[in-house]
């Protein structure tokens, strides 16, 4: 190797006033100087630390939006570990610990990746051979951390951009809390990943409808445009544009991801539209959105003001969609049919870190499950949960029938099933997905709340699955997306002209009724019916 080739390799001087770490080529963190814009001075640390401690979201939201600071901008040492540290609690030392406890060799260039990483993908932008191991080791320990991940394609180029601007342990810890964030900021399935293409190609239908019109007429197959879409951005995208979508990420979770592609493809059309003697007949349309992407001819400014000119695109909309098509997959036998059946160790070909290798085991005695209805219940149960175990929360006949008692003890739980045995010994319940505490959130008396995940079941005298009609069915009513509510005095599963499950304050005078969210019949022989025992689990 030439002296030449030696400097690209070279890492930044302390005194170089770069906000990049040591992981980054010197000479590619000074090419990346240049790129500044000259209006780039919008807010400084001082002002973003004002948002940060008042937890002011929408004038944080705002602040992040309109700023264009560059990639190596002043406030970029700071940014993201404080956007972090006060937005998802992203603090502590447990990194180095992890890395003596696995005994990860600090100069290992032979370190294996989780299976969990898309080996097609390894986007390590402008890193080291240093930079990259340090991105191998910081995936070991997650993967030790978070043994439940069966699929991320996105995290290992999301710990190489946070390397550019971060010390390891705080890239861990960041990406530790994003992983465990209760608003999805990371898919962390195989199910989840493919639903999101369709997901996209439904967003883009609705918002960008002279873009979609565009790419049905200029491809055989609609469904392989939206196929490589998070690539668009993780990979195709410069790294200056990148750096500025990361900025709203960390704020506003992965409906950030979805603008930026929608607002892709609406100026890959406007751009294709109009250069139609410049295009390469060659390429088909995804390759041409690839080569779009990396040639970008429009500024940061442009694409980030098209991503955000996008009206109600809502994180509910993108739940509720996502929710619908990972289960239109796992309907279409998408996932093995063997994962349900026995938990065996494989997921989409790939080794699962965690497996569910025993018997289902309750934590106490009830009174109301059999053996027989729990395997029923974990076969119905979206695949991340049906490799917990059950636990049990709250059960009448130890912590008495008073409703307010009920949430209590079950409202910081997500999801939670309720099974409930009444005084005929019909035994019937609900997998309900969101905490109960979300009930507090409205200032209505009643108002419901929920995703698509939720279902209703009967066991006893017959089992079966009553699940939300959004699944299969397209521009369902509002009526139809009524799906968990309650108040002191009433607990609501299922709404919409009648009440699927409804308990009241003592659980004596109770009702169920079809309703239009699962479209289903009365749970039990009558509609109004009278608790024997009601218990409620969790999941560990």
């Amino acid at each position: 190797m030439n002296s030449d080739d030696q400097n690209d390799f070279e890492i930044i001087p302390p005194d170089s006033g770069l906000p990049f770490t040591k992981y980054v080529q010197h000479v590619h963190a000074l090419l990346l100087s240049k790129t500044e814009s000259p209006d780039s001075q919008m807010g400084g640390e001082q002002t973003l630390m004002n948002y940060l401690r008042s937890k002011d979201v929408k004038s944080l939201k705002s602040f992040l939006r309109k700023n264009s600071w560059g990639p190596s901008h002043p406030i970029r040492g700071f940014l993201w570990v404080k956007a972090c540290e006060h937005l998802h609690k992203a603090k502590g030392n447990v990194y180095e610990e992890f890395e003596k406890e696995l005994h990860v060799q600090r100069h290992s260039n032979d370190l294996e990746l989780p299976a969990f990483v898309d080996f097609d993908n390894l986007t390590s932008y402008h890193l080291t051979e240093n930079g990259v191991n340090t991105v191998g080791r910081i995936l070991s320990i997650i993967h030790h951390t978070n043994p439940d991940i069966i699929y991320c394609p996105v995290l290992f180029p999301l710990i190489a951009l946070f390397l550019h601007y971060m010390e390891p342990s705080d890239v861990y810890n960041c990406a530790y809390e994003l992983l465990r964030a209760k608003q999805p900021f990371i898919m962390q399935t195989k199910v989840a990943v493919e639903a999101s293409k369709a997901v996209l190609k439904d967003l883009t239908k609705k918002f960008a409808k002279s873009a979609y019109v565009y790419l049905v007429r200029k491809c055989d197959s609609i469904d392989v445009v939206f196929d490589r879409w998070i690539w668009w951005i993780f990979a195709d995208l410069p790294f200056p544009y990148l750096v500025r979508v990361l900025d709203c990420y960390l704020l506003e979770g992965h409906k950030i991801l979805y603008r930026v592609a929608i607002a892709i493809l609406i100026l890959f059309t406007k751009y294709s539209t109009k250069n139609v003697t410049g295009s390469n007949p060659h390429r088909n349309v995804a390759e041409s959105i690839r080569h779009f992407c990396s040639d970008m001819p429009f500024s940061v400014k442009k694409l980030m003001k098209k991503c955000f000119g996008i009206r109600s695109l809502t994180r509910k909309e993108i739940r509720k969609l996502q929710v619908k098509h990972e289960m239109l997959l796992k309907s279409r036998n998408f996932l093995n049919h063997e994962m349900v059946k026995s938990m065996s160790n494989q997921s989409m070909g790939m080794q699962l870190t965690k497996s569910f290798s025993g018997p289902i085991t309750l934590n106490s005695d009830s009174s109301i499950i059999k053996t027989d209805m729990l395997y029923t219940i974990w076969s119905w149960l979206p695949a991340r949960y049906a490799v917990c175990q059950p636990e049990l929360l709250y059960t009448s006949e130890e912590h008495g029938t008073s409703l307010m008692t009920l949430y209590s003890l079950t409202e910081n739980h997500q999801p939670t099933l309720i099974f409930i045995k009444t005084t005929d010994d019909e035994v019937f319940g609900a997998f309900c997905s969101t905490f109960w505490g979300e009930r507090r959130r409205s200032t209505k008396n009643v108002s419901y709340f929920g995703t698509g995940e939720t279902f209703l079941f009967t066991l006893a005298p017959q089992k079966r699955k009553y699940e939300w009609v959004g699944l299969t069915r397209e521009d369902v009513p509002n009526t139809a997306n009524m799906f968990m509510a309650g108040d002191s005095s009433i607990l609501t599963v299922g709404g919409g002209n009648g009440e699927a499950i409804q308990l009241d304050a003592n659980l004596l005078h109770c009702r169920t009724e079809h309703c239009d969210t699962f479209d289903n019949d009365p749970l039990c022989s009558t509609e109004d019916f009278t608790c024997k025992v009601v218990e409620v689990y969790g999941f560990h």
